[in-house]
């Protein structure tokens, strides 16, 4: 008897191992959630033996309500069925007797951000909930700021532009009313957008290539914010745009969203190493991933790329299943018509194209043979100017020279491995001194590393030779079937060879100054004759291109673009050379307001993927979407956020001030259609906002930080705001919106990548500053001294800083003189006299009349300096660069 009580104490353990091991893990996973506490769903607490006595027949799995539920597929609700190791685990354990030796545990309370935001009862409006957190610390809201102060707040918040004359003249509500209305609003709130997205117009990187249609996407996000387009339909548009209007460029455009960030187009187009290409691929989706989770949920996913997130519920497989909502969007720019339109063009442009064919032909003809002459000259001459260098000129069609120590062997070979066009071409070719020469070649077939092309020469005599020298076209200096890669080998035998030059002699084409011809050097070379022939071809020409541009074409859009779907795999430590198992399309368990699986394989298409992700994200019950950008605005708005990590609501992220009140705006924005107006409207119509910015020295012994509102921070004017106030004090400011961009740089000639700082100035480049050209790795300007962003970083909140550089900037920088000199004009033709030009300057700038002081301090100023001197002197002043 004692045996036997023995063998059943240790089955009876090996079962409750198994259940603590296997099944109890499972169970508190997916299934206590609901099944527990005072709500249990179904009445059915899992957490109590009685609760499993009504859903279990030990021994009999078939026979238990619990193992049919999971089988049927009917639990867990809303969350991930039990895979099939799961249940055969659930039924052993039902068929050894269903022992237990531990309860399930409670579910922990959900951390906040991931509980479904409820509107509270106890508050009615924004300052109710702030004042009962000011009341606990005996506070209450400062004084109301003066009418003047007010309207000038309004106007930087909400367009980015101080107000003119007639604007003091309306009261606060309409002026609410007029400047939500008004486009200049979808500038302003643009420029935020784009910071947090890291929109910019060049790739970054090795090459840095420009983004010419890129700014198709940032007219999008202005026109969807003048037009209040609700802000779950504004999410799906950037997410989904293209899928839903692909012949829309608009809809297309918004897909730039996923696209905005840096893109390594050495690696993802250029690199031949297969791991690199993957690599890099990654990288593109990690890019299209972080940047969607950090923008409408504030988490930050990519933390979770080489293993489970250390601190928010985000394991890797899940942050892959991310990766594979993407798999079919690629970076780059696509043309957006319809087959019809597209059609259409082709037959308008058709005959004009032909003509401007012919003519370009005839200027060829006169002018190529001189420009290819004219630089082969100056390329042996530059060849000969640097024999004493390391490595060889670059290859050119005109003229390819490599020298090495002197070779006597029987047998040489040049291996071609790599080419322009379709096949390699040598126009001419000599190996020097031994006079073997070659002409008019064309390859057989395509060459490449692993397939060369060979070219044998016969040396049987053994001549020497420590040089060779080629050219694909000599005549017309083009390079179709110019040689790229290859190697001149040796041998004394035909059997082994020895290299004794390689295309890797040679300098790269952007780490020189080589030499070019000028119009004017091909001028020079041609005959009076030839002279009049081609300036009636280049008047001919620009007739053409006229006609030919004056035809709209199909919109060029920088945004989404569709890319082949591959397999996604979970990385072990992100690695590509180190697959695990394929994952499919899917978001994040945590969240908890739908299944994290999308219900969607390998197979589904690019469409399926990101709208289901768009479903996800958009869905009411999402507890981060509405909260994340009521959040956003507020940040703007007061300087601080609620959250006062703006993209990060993960656990690392700041634990919000005022939880109630981000809860109600959330639900409350919600309700009224996803507005972003009427949000804006309910947070400047509040008393909070309409607070001065005056110190209070008791207030500030309690809460230093301000995080409670006893008041409106004072803030400065960011880089875009300061240059357009400056401009529009000097009614420089053109108010065209949209289009192409602007250029403040310029991207440098042969190969670089640093964009220079242009001293251009005009109408054309004082336009408002959101509508530069906006490059990663350019040269210094004026915006830069005023904590403008880096591009190739998301900035949800702009740095503020405070340094001599920028009294210095205000002072002596090129932009500022000029338009000091254009305030001093138009005072000059708006006043008639000192006193009344210090007045008008004081009402530009400030919105006021100066005091005695300070009328008596600009006339003695100006009288001595000139009104440009005294014009900078007031652009440097706090009251000017700081909002109230």
């Amino acid at each position: 008897m004692k045996l036997c009580t023995g063998w059943i104490a240790l089955a009876y353990l090996a079962h409750a191992q198994d259940f603590d091991r296997t099944v109890k893990p499972l169970l508190e996973q997916r299934c206590v959630r609901c099944h527990s506490g005072d709500k249990a769903a179904a009445g059915f607490d899992m957490t109590g033996a009685a609760g499993f006595a009504r859903v279990l027949k030990p021994g009999d799995p078939d026979a238990s309500k619990l193992y049919q539920h999971l089988v049927a597929g009917k639990m867990p609700m809303g969350g991930p069925r039990f895979e099939a190791a799961d249940l055969v685990a659930v039924a052993n354990w039902i068929r050894s007797g269903a022992a237990q030796t531990s309860k399930l545990a409670a579910p922990k309370k959900a951390y906040w951000a991931f509980q479904p935001p409820v509107k509270s009862a106890n508050g009615k409006s924004i300052d109710d909930f702030l004042l009962a957190k000011l009341r606990e610390k005996n506070l209450v809201f400062s004084p109301r700021a003066s009418d003047r102060d007010l309207i000038r707040r309004l106007h930087f918040a909400l367009t980015g532009l101080p107000p003119k004359d007639d604007d003091y003249k309306y009261t606060y509500a309409e002026t609410v009313d007029r400047l939500l209305g008004s486009s200049a609003y979808g500038e302003r709130w643009g420029r935020h957008w784009l910071d947090v997205v890291r929109f910019g117009e060049s790739d970054g990187g090795e090459h840095n290539f420009e983004r010419f249609h890129a700014w198709r996407y940032r007219d999008y996000v202005i026109d969807a914010l003048n037009a209040d387009k609700p802000y779950n339909q504004f999410i799906r548009e950037q997410l989904t745009g293209d899928l839903v209007a692909p012949n829309d460029p608009q809809m297309v455009a918004a897909t730039g969203f996923l696209v905005a960030g840096p893109w390594d187009s050495v690696s993802a187009e250029l690199n031949k190493d297969a791991a690199m290409k993957k690599t890099a691929r990654m990288d593109e989706l990690d890019d299209m991933v972080t940047t969607t989770f950090h923008t409408f949920q504030a988490l930050t996913v990519n933390c979770a790329r080489c293993h489970d997130h250390k601190f928010d519920p985000i394991p890797t497989k899940e942050y892959y299943q991310l990766t594979s909502v993407f798999g079919g969007v690629g970076f780059g720019t696509r043309q957006v018509v319809t087959p019809e339109d597209r059609k259409r063009y082709d037959a308008e442009v058709k005959p004009f194209n032909a003509e401007l064919a012919k003519v370009q032909k005839a200027i060829d003809e006169i002018e190529l043979p001189v420009k290819a002459r004219l630089l082969r000259e100056k390329m042996i001459a530059y060849d000969r100017a640097r024999a004493a260098e390391k490595f060889r000129l670059p290859l050119t069609p005109v003229f390819s020279r490599n020298r090495f120590a002197p070779v006597n062997a029987k047998h040489l070979r040049l291996a071609v491995q790599g080419h322009q066009g379709k096949l390699a071409r040598i126009d001419t070719l000599e190996l020097q001194p031994a006079g073997i020469t070659l002409s008019n070649w064309t390859a057989p077939t395509s060459a490449s590393v692993d397939k060369p092309v060979y070219i044998n020469f016969d040396n049987a005599a053994a001549r020497s030779i420590d040089a060779i020298e080629w050219a694909t076209d000599r005549t017309n200096d083009r390079n179709d079937g110019q040689i790229r890669v290859y190697a001149l080998e040796a041998s004394d035998d035909g059997a082994a060879w020895r290299t004794i030059a390689v295309s890797l002699d040679h300098i790269s084409v952007n780490e020189i100054d080589m030499p070019s011809v000028s119009d004017s050097e091909v001028l020079a070379a041609l005959s009076k004759e030839l002279q009049d022939r081609r300036a009636a071809l280049h008047k001919d020409r620009a007739e053409w291109r006229k006609k030919i541009d004056a035809i709209v074409p199909p919109a060029m859009v920088y945004a989404a673009k569709p890319h082949a779907i591959e397999p996604a795999h979970l990385l072990e430590r992100g690695s590509v050379s180190k697959t695990k198992e394929e994952v499919f399309p899917g978001a994040l368990a945590a969240l908890g307001h739908r299944n994290g699986l999308f219900g969607l394989d390998g197979k589904a298409d690019d469409a399926s993927r990101r709208i289901a992700l768009a479903d996800w994200i958009t869905d009411t019950r999402n507890p981060l979407t509405a909260r994340v950008i009521v959040n956003r605005v507020w940040y703007f708005h007061f300087g601080n956020g609620i959250v006062n990590t703006p993209s990060d609501f993960g656990l690392m992220g700041d634990r919000p001030s005022h939880q109630e009140l981000l809860d109600w705006l959330a639900v409350s924005f919600m309700e009224n259609g996803w507005s972003l107006k009427w949000l804006h409207k309910q947070i400047v119509s509040s008393k909070a906002y309409q607070q001065s910015s005056a110190m209070n020295d008791k207030a500030f012994a309690v809460d230093a930080g301000n995080r409670l509102l006893w008041r409106m921070p004072l803030k400065r004017m960011d880089a875009e705001t300061l240059r357009d106030t400056i401009l529009s004090a000097t009614a420089s400011l053109n108010s065209a919106r949209g289009g192409p961009s602007f250029l403040l740089q310029k991207k440098g000639d042969r190969g670089s990548y640093i964009y220079a700082a242009l001293d251009n100035d005009g109408p054309e480049v004082w336009k408002r500053a959101v509508y530069r050209f906006v490059v990663r790795g350019g040269e210094r300007i004026f915006m830069d001294s005023f904590d403008c962003p880096d591009p190739s970083v998301a900035t949800p909140q702009r740095s503020i800083s405070n340094t001599p550089v920028q009294a210095l900037t205000l002072l002596n920088n090129g932009f500022v003189m000029k338009q000091s000199e254009r305030l001093a004009a138009r005072l000059a033709h708006e006043a008639p006299t000192p006193e009344a030009r210090i007045k008008r300057a004081y009402q530009i700038l400030y919105g006021r009349e100066p005091s005695p002081n300070e009328l008596d301090a600009g006339l003695t100023f100006s009288r001595q300096n000139g009104m440009p001197a005294y014009a900078r002197v007031l652009f440097n002043t706090n009251e000017f660069i700081y909002t109230p």
